[in-house]
């Protein structure tokens, strides 16, 4: 019993059971890649083997609160952390057999108290007699069944599964035994074909039709003859031939041949004879890799001895629908697809509503407005059912989805699941509770490092200093142009008016042309033959006055290649008139169609990308058409809603308390619309001729009649207004990207010689202080750009990219000054990293939200989640650097430096495990609060899905470094600062990898060509390789010389 629990216990196998937990979930997701989600979740995730390792990995975490006695106060931080990976575990047990998903499909005004479920089920059907059972099949991985069933006579049928067909087609099979003449006729206009067996009648569009049979004389009649095809006809038709213009009349009740690839035209109908099968059959068979279309499943169903084959048609995503089968007398139906589940409740539709974009056909956010029926309590409640706002129910959890084409239905997600999520939830917290005491717990492994790089410091002697030069440069260019244009100083007055966005928030006009611009073309400044250089705010402007031009010009940003594709233009820039075809119809009506009505968690990247472009394009229009500019306040005082100049409320004249205006003005009557367009026809005039005097006189009359509004009180002041133009125009982050690349340049070179020369220098140290200082400035002047971010955003600002870089670097430096006691090498490579992702964000796609936030996004769990997700991001990079600079430290270190810098590399470790610790306990919270955003916001708090595993994956991967000095042989420092630089991978694949190489996720970018994995990235990770391996020797040598 001891050696079995030695065994369960055991370090070594904790490391394995990680080891092959990580594995398993990264080759999953390629296999989630390569194949489909089924796929991975049969071979991997649903798999059998891979719930023992979750199972003996729950007895080893409890062998290891055994063996470490941690059941006491001082390890209690320790023992919470393993006590929430086993409810974890647990919680996820709880939910894979216990939990279940649907959808409730409803119309308006229509109740319904079914659900189907998400995972498809075999069933068989007598009468009212149902058995059924779930079955997954994929190409690559099938679950196969032979069941058997008693009968309401008590007669035995065996059902058995011979063959599962991917994406299923009907063929046919010519000159086959038993076969008939098979006619394929095809409808001109909608192109469906229709097929006719010899010796039937079918009535196709009104028309009836006859082959090889007798029929009324009303039959348009088929027959073979002689080897020929024959057609005669109750009414005059016209023949024409496809390939000429060729026409001619058949008469009624005459006798021709009827031939192919020419058209017959009826007066109800017309159609072409396209294909003839001779003594074929119809056989199902698999579709072509890659095609998408409903399975079908062959089986054998056996009855007192006799045996039927039978297809069935259906599988994931698809309602079951009964087929039914006749043998030996008895009447089965067969299904195979989501099946019905009957509630002891309904949800009654009293209404759907689906919010567009002011201007366009693109939704925005849509509800369903529903009623509550339970009889069982005589319950009648009204609920709304919206993104991120649920209705909860009898253990059910209704979230909304989707949505029926004509928008007079609404499909809901239900989960069931309460017991395993509230398990989960709680090990969640025990986990946050875990990780605090960590930090602060005097006994911890933490507050232990920390004592430990005390007292090295106080150890540390002298050594000799190598120096790594880093060079860094920037770019700037400039371009001028001499065509007419808006002048930037009438453009600078224009953006002090304030506007209210669509989301309600009152800004100057100058934020929102920015944001607009940056929402576009991702530019600040524009380069135009006859306009020559102009910024954000006079290109804002001149869109509207010199609409034509800017629709002919390629401003509208489009990343992806397949997008591009559609559009006919080969450059990520595309004219406003190149989403048009000739006939000026919208290219990417379909697609944005298609996009929209899939659930949040079903989108992919190219769906993305198209809600992005189409947004784009609907941006332009109310640029185009100055719809955008709500400038004007309601006139009605119950009314804090602005309009612009195409709202109905811009045609009412003005009250005459406004007189005073039209008295200059002269305006016929003075109303909002006629105002501005006064405003654009001097504007027009005055990039003529320079004098902007009256244009700048109505700007001034319509900010005192947004003064004089009802809600002046809830304006910005022109103090504020000033500040948010000034943050406009500061590039705040493009700033400090510069002054973090030279301070770390700075920093490095002084923290080497502070920590390497024999005699300590006051200069040096003096040097470092001022440096420190100026990098804590740049701290405090980063913290309050993000502030300020915050403010003009309206959320917090790790929404997208760009701002997640953002927090990363701000996140780094925040870092670095909590280690900055125990090393300034610390500081230094945390702002060396902030240097790099701001870099990074520079080149990045600078994509600040303009209108609102998508439903699925505004929630508070994603502000929490992606925050804390990101910060971990900094310290694990953190840890990159800290090892890259041990590899260093190895290959420099020799006899006579050995001793300082063995204390050093020890020092730096220790601060690189502590880094470490905080990224891990911060990455594993980040990780389950993005769960408890999901099941909040879907329905779901775990779904596989290629981001969030590869989230996972980095848990287990610094797991598994954390406690690598658990096992004797791999308890080295070397092994620990190379496994920190080979641990960041994880990070680097989760944030780059998934988005742009995995093509399945929702989180992922990769739909059209997958992006080359450039030249410098394998040098780059070539060189760190080299490095590692180099340093390795190196220390291996001077430990056998030792």
């Amino acid at each position: 019993m001891n050696n079995i629990f030695k065994i369960i216990s055991s370090s070594k196998i904790t490391f394995i059971l990680l080891v092959i937990l990580t594995f398993a979930m990264a080759i999953a997701t390629f296999v989630e890649d390569r194949y489909d989600t089924l796929t991975a979740k049969l071979l991997i995730y649903n798999a059998k083997w891979f719930e023992l390792v979750l199972v003996l990995l729950v007895f080893n975490l409890i062998g290891n609160i055994l063996k470490y006695k941690l059941f006491t106060l001082k390890k209690s931080a320790v023992l919470l952390m393993h006590i929430s990976f086993i409810l974890m575990i647990i919680g996820a047990g709880v939910t894979r057999y216990t939990g279940f998903e649907g959808s409730m499909h409803i119309r308006e005004g229509e109740v319904s108290n079914v659900i189907y479920t998400s995972d498809p089920h075999f069933s068989i059907k007598e009468v009212d007699k149902v058995w059924s059972f779930p079955i997954f099949i994929s190409d690559y991985s099938q679950e196969s069944f032979d069941v058997k069933f008693e009968t309401k006579s008590n007669e035995t049928i065996r059902v058995k599964m011979k063959e599962f067909l991917k994406n299923a087609v009907e063929v046919f099979k010519e000159n086959s035994e038993g076969g008939k003449n098979i006619l394929e006729i095809t409808l001109a206009g909608s192109g469906k074909k229709i097929y006719i067996n010899s010796g039937d009648k079918k009535e196709i569009e009104n028309i009836l039709i006859a082959y090889n049979t007798d029929a009324e004389p009303n039959y348009l009649k088929i027959y073979d003859e002689n080897g020929k095809l024959m057609i005669k006809t109750p009414e005059n038709i016209i023949r024409s031939n496809m390939s000429s213009t060729e026409t001619d009349t058949l008469y009624s009740d005459s006798l021709y041949e009827f031939t192919d690839q020419k058209v017959y035209a009826t007066t109800k109908m017309m159609f072409l004879f396209s294909k003839f099968y001779k003594s074929a059959t119809k056989e199902v068979v698999a579709g072509k890799p890659g095609e998408k279309g409903m399975d079908a499943m062959v089986v054998d169903v056996e009855h007192n001895g006799k045996n039927y084959n039978a297809t069935v048609f259906g599988g994931a995503g698809y309602l079951a629908q009964y087929q039914n089968i006749d043998i030996d007398g008895l009447n089965l139906s067969l299904s195979f697809g989501e099946t019905e589940l009957e509630l002891p409740f309904s949800i009654y539709l009293r209404d759907f509503i689906l919010e567009r974009y002011p201007g366009s056909m693109s939704p925005s956010s849509y509800a369903s407005e529903v009623t509550l029926k339970d009889s069982r309590n005589n319950l009648n409640e009204e609920h709304r059912i919206f993104m991120n706002n649920v209705l909860d129910h009898d253990g059910y959890r209704f979230f909304q989805s989707s949505y029926d084409r004509d928008e007079k239905g609404t499909v809901l997600s239900v989960n069931h699941d309460f017991l395993g999520t509230w398990i989960t939830y709680i090990a969640y917290i025990i986990l946050c509770i875990g990780f605090i005491l960590t930090l602060f717990n005097k006994t911890s492994r933490f507050v232990f490092l920390s004592k430990q790089i005390a007292d090295i410091q106080k150890l540390r002697k002298a050594g000799i200093t190598s120096i790594i030069i880093l060079l860094f440069s920037t770019f700037s260019f400039s371009q001028s142009g001499n065509s007419p244009v808006i002048s930037a100083e009438h453009a600078e007055k224009a953006g002090h008016l304030l506007v209210q966005t669509y989301d309600g928030r009152i800004e100057p006009l100058h934020t929102l042309a920015i944001d607009i611009m940056h929402k576009i073309s991702r530019k600040d400044k524009f380069e135009l033959e006859g306009k020559g250089t102009i910024n954000n705010m006079q290109a804002f402007i001149d869109m509207v006055i010199d609409a034509e031009y800017w629709k002919n010009q390629k401003i509208i940003y489009v990343k992806e290649q397949s997008v591009r594709d559609i559009l006919g233009v080969k450059e990520k820039y595309a004219s406003y008139y190149d989403f048009f075809d000739g006939m000026q119809r919208y290219k990417l009506t379909e697609y944005a169609e298609s996009a929209f009505r899939k659930k949040q968690s079903e989108q992919n990247t190219f769906d993305k990308e198209i809600i992005k472009v189409d947004e784009r394009i609907n941006i332009c229009m109310m640029v185009y058409d100055a719809s955008f500019i709500k400038i004007f306040p309601s006139q009605s005082g119950n009314s804090s809603n602005w309009g612009c100049w195409t709202d109905s409320m811009a045609y009412y004249p003005l009250p005459v308390s406004y007189k005073v205006i039209n008295d200059d003005l002269k305006l016929k009557p003075l109303s909002f619309r006629n105002m501005l367009s006064a405003y654009f026809s001097e504007l027009t005039i005055a990039s003529k001729n320079g004098n902007y005097s009256k244009a700048d006189k109505i700007i001034g009359y319509i900010e005192s009649i947004q003064r004089s509004s009802s809600i002046a009180n809830q304006l910005p002041t022109d103090s504020q207004i000033d500040f948010e133009i000034v943050y406009n125009k500061s590039n705040i982050f493009v700033l400090l990207r510069n002054i973090y690349g030279i301070l770390s340049f700075i920093l490095l070179i002084l923290a080497f010689v502070d920590n390497l020369r024999e005699k300590s220098s006051k200069l040096v140290k003096r040097m470092l202080t001022f440096f420190i200082v100026l990098l804590g400035l740049a701290f405090l002047y980063h913290t309050y750009g993000m502030i300020l971010r915050w403010y003009l955003s309206g959320h917090a600002p790790w929404s997208n990219g760009y701002e997640a870089l953002l927090l990363v670097a701000w996140g780094a430096i925040l870092g670095g000054f909590y280690f900055i006691k125990s090393s300034k090498i610390t500081i230094a490579s945390t702002a060396l990293l902030a240097f790099f992702m701001l870099m990074t964000a520079g080149h990045s796609s600078y994509d600040p939200q303009l209108t609102n936030l998508q439903p699925v996004l505004k929630s508070y769990w994603l502000i929490i989640h992606v925050a804390t997700l990101t910060i971990s991001y900094s310290f694990l990079g953190s840890g990159l650097i800290l090892g890259l600079i041990n590899m260093m430290l190895y290959i420099f270190k020799n006899i006579r430096n050995a001793t300082r810098l063995n204390l050093v590399i020890k020092e730096l470790t220790y601060i690189n495990e502590m880094n470490l610790i905080l990224g891990i306990g911060l990455a594993t919270i980040g990780t389950f609060l993005g769960g408890v955003w999901a099941n909040e916001s879907w329905g779901r708090y775990w779904g596989w899905d290629a981001k969030e595993t590869w989230a996972l994956i980095i848990v287990t991967t610094y797991t598994i470094i954390l406690h690598l000095r658990f096992i004797p042989k791999m308890k080295s420092l070397y092994i620990f600062n190379v496994s920190s630089i080979i641990g960041f991978g994880s990070v680097l694949m989760t944030f780059i990898g998934v988005n742009y190489y995995l093509s399945k996720g929702m989180h992922s970018y990769g739909q059209g060509d997958t992006p080359i994995f450039p030249i410098w990235a394998w040098v780059f990770i070539i060189s760190i390789v080299l490095v590692m391996v180099f340093a390795g020797i190196k220390e291996g040598n001077s430990k056998n010389k030792a």
